[in-house]
């Protein structure tokens, strides 16, 4: 059954989306400087062949794969699953802003 109606009908939930598309854009954007200084490389091998071939296109995939990503569970955020990918992945770029604050503090 599909659901209709609101767009944003738990904004808490929402919050979390909106979160993980700026910690993955973060993530995006300090994994290039990180890897431009020598002192990280990207863990998917994909992505990095992106960042071989060129970082806005490494940028834009990153971003739109993230957010279509997110946005399908939170369309189905009905459903248990969905909930949790979205915790899921909100958990997993905090602790990848995490890991790249910790780089830069720490050299």
């Amino acid at each position: 059954m599909v659901r209709t109606g609101v767009l944003f009908q738990d904004s808490r939930l929402f919050t979390y989306v909106l979160c993980a598309i700026a910690m993955s854009g973060y993530d995006a954007v300090a994994t290039m400087q990180h890897i431009g200084r020598g002192v990280a490389a990207e863990a998917n091998p994909l992505m990095a062949s992106l960042i071989q071939h060129n970082a806005i296109t490494f940028f834009l995939v990153k971003m739109v794969v993230t957010a279509i990503g997110l946005l399908v569970c939170y369309y189905y955020s009905h459903l248990r699953t969905a909930r949790l990918g979205i915790k899921l992945v909100m958990s997993i770029y905090l602790c990848l802003s995490i890991y790249h604050g910790m780089i830069v503090l720490l050299g």
